[in-house]
């Protein structure tokens, strides 16, 4: 029988952990939301879109060299092309620059909160394994295909912006979220093990 009062349980039942999780998901969430101009950047009347190629284009403007020490050369290599009247479909794929990030995060802590609330009777139950592994595979999947689908539409929206600028490549993976993934797919093992050996257990006694 699951212990009624284990410590991720009692943690799980407190009203604080669950708005904890609220707050951080909406901070990410801000900062996912500013990283581009207004709300996934649908509420600015204009698009953006930077090229992925450096220039190293040298700066003489005054602005700029009276900012540089004795020898030293200013030089802008990140270019990018504003549209000030973007159609339906540049607007879509400039929030989908941003919104599969969106979605895996707040994904992550609601999957997260619910597998504290599986969990509030004790951790080695069937239902705790499940969303141990369910979160395991949200974030392998959704840390590999996400910057991926940021990416393709960052390129498709350059396309509409500028001629051969834009380039078709697999975007750098951050490794962290794909490997917490892969960690609790092996936790979720872990624990449908002892599930199982409980069980076992108890219908030996």
């Amino acid at each position: 029988m699951a212990t009624p009062h284990s410590a991720i349980g009692r943690v799980a039942r407190q009203p604080a952990v669950f708005a904890a999780l609220v707050l951080v998901t909406g901070v990410i969430t801000g900062m996912v939301l500013c990283s581009r101009a207004g709300l996934f950047g649908l509420t600015f009347d204009s698009v953006v879109a930077r090229s992925p190629n450096s220039y190293g284009i040298p700066l003489d403007h005054p602005a700029f060299t009276e900012m540089t020490r004795p020898g030293v050369m200013a030089s802008a290599g990140d270019l990018r092309f504003i549209d000030g009247s973007p159609d339906t479909g540049q607007y879509l794929r400039q929030a989908l620059t941003t919104f599969p990030g969106f979605v895996v995060t707040a994904g992550a802590f609601f999957l997260l909160w619910r597998l504290l609330w599986r969990a509030r009777g004790g951790v080695y139950i069937p239902q705790a394994a499940r969303q141990v592994r369910f979160l395991g595979w949200w974030l392998l999947v959704g840390g590999l295909l996400a910057p991926q689908i940021e990416n393709f539409a960052t390129m498709r929206l350059l396309d509409t912006l500028a001629v051969d600028e834009a380039t078709y490549w697999v975007r750098e993976i951050p490794l962290v979220v794909p490997l917490v993934g892969l960690g609790l797919l092996a936790l979720a093992g872990v624990l449908r093990d002892g599930v199982r050996m409980r069980d076992d257990l108890e219908g030996t006694v």
